[in-house]
């Protein structure tokens, strides 16, 4: 199975969140592919105040996963979704990622995403 995990994923593993370390766990990461939306890399290494450590810790980790490129139907899917949602640019890239991809988004923030039809959620806190 195909998984696009949002940008709060990648903070919560980075800060030993519990919670979704099953998500990066060799086990599962041998049985399914992540993929990654260029916009999360942007969104991670665009906090002020990085430490270098901190930045290669960053680049480590979004370095084990496959990154969809901004393709011309990606663009459009995500001008769809702005107009018709009114979502946030980053997270209209990221949902337009995973309909095109037919990845399931893994996200804590489901209130986001939930009016986005086609759009498979699922929420690692909940489980």
């Amino acid at each position: 199975m195909r998984y696009l995990y949002d940008t709060n994923i990648y903070i919560y593993y980075l800060a030993d969140e519990v919670t979704v370390d099953s998500w990066f766990a060799e086990e599962f990461l041998n049985l399914h592919e992540v993929l990654i939306s260029p916009i999360i890399r942007i969104e991670l290494l665009s906090f002020a105040g990085l430490s270098k450590e901190e930045e290669e810790s960053i680049e480590d980790l979004l370095s084990q996963f496959n990154s969809v490129p901004l393709l011309r139907e990606i663009e459009d899917q995500t001008i769809q979704l702005r107009r018709q949602y009114k979502i946030k640019l980053p997270d209209a890239i990221i949902a337009a990622t995973a309909i095109n991809q037919e990845a399931l988004l893994v996200t804590r923030n489901v209130s986001d995403f939930k009016a986005i039809p086609g759009l498979k959620i699922e929420n690692p806190f909940l489980d």
